[in-house]
């Protein structure tokens, strides 16, 4: 259960960073036990909590090796049996895949996306010594530039094999330092490797959205003196958090990211 402020409706992503469906392997036939709790929040130590970290590591499963990689095989069968385009393959899988690569993520991503935010708010940075994460979302921008559908597949298959490869090889635990110090842990690994997985317009698509939405809370928030809506300002913060990824990644990619030594 994911634990709430009272008042707090935090706004989650939406669109290709958000239309994920919940962790399949909590519950149900693989209820988690004591020890899965456990272990989960040794891979996934992911926010303090706080005043201001409403996004806080809700406990799950930490799936093995194989697991991971029959999830991601399945999921592909799955979302190749019914589309005729990359894109709209790619549409339709990573709701399924973005868990999984969490996953992977969480137990195998080392100092990858501490890398990426390093870049995007103190370039230039420093090069990932674990190159997961940025190799994870390359290989997904590739499968959505496929020009066919055999080619997206083929894909695929090296993204499923990368991925089985990078928890073969005792790997180093996702670093979250970053995500703490830059964001205050308030968008999640799965929304970062969306980011940095999609496309331009997309991306683009996705700041105007959190543009007006902030706009409506900014008035909403105004109209109500006296009162304390913790749920509006826990959403404007994480939308702001959101925003400020987004911004600097189109930059990046742009070409126009500025160092703060020559602000």
């Amino acid at each position: 259960m994911t634990t709430k402020k009272p008042g707090d409706e935090t706004i989650r992503g939406s669109g290709s960073f958000e239309g994920r469906s919940e962790d399949s392997f909590v519950g149900g036939k693989n209820k988690v036990s004591l020890s899965d709790l456990k272990k989960a929040a040794e891979a996934a130590p992911e926010v303090s909590q706080g005043a201001w970290r409403e996004r806080v590591f809700t406990p799950r499963a930490v799936m093995s090796r194989e697991e991971v990689k029959a999830g991601l095989q399945s999921a592909l069968r799955v979302a190749l049996a019914s589309v005729n385009q990359p894109r709209v393959a790619l549409e339709k899988l990573r709701p399924a895949w973005l868990p999984l690569l969490r996953q992977a993520l969480e137990q195998a991503g080392g100092d990858g996306i501490d890398a990426w935010l390093q870049v995007l708010f103190s370039p230039p940075g420093k090069a990932a010594k674990n190159p997961l994460f940025t190799d994870l979302s390359e290989a997904l921008l590739r499968m959505r530039a496929a020009k066919d559908l055999a080619g997206f597949e083929e894909d695929a298959l090296k993204t499923v094999e990368l991925v089985d490869a990078a928890l073969g090889n005792a790997p180093p635990k996702l670093s979250f330092k970053q995500t703490e110090r830059q964001l205050e842990g308030k968008v999640e690994v799965d929304e970062l490797l969306g980011i940095r997985s999609g496309a331009d317009d997309d991306l683009t698509r996705r700041l105007t959205e959190i543009g007006n939405t902030m706009g409506q809370l900014r008035d909403q928030i105004r109209t109500m003196p006296g009162k304390q809506p913790d749920g509006m300002y826990s959403n404007f913060a994480r939308l702001k958090a959101e925003l400020r990824v987004l911004d600097a990644e189109l930059k990046r990619r742009a070409g126009t990211l500025v160092p703060p030594s020559s602000l």
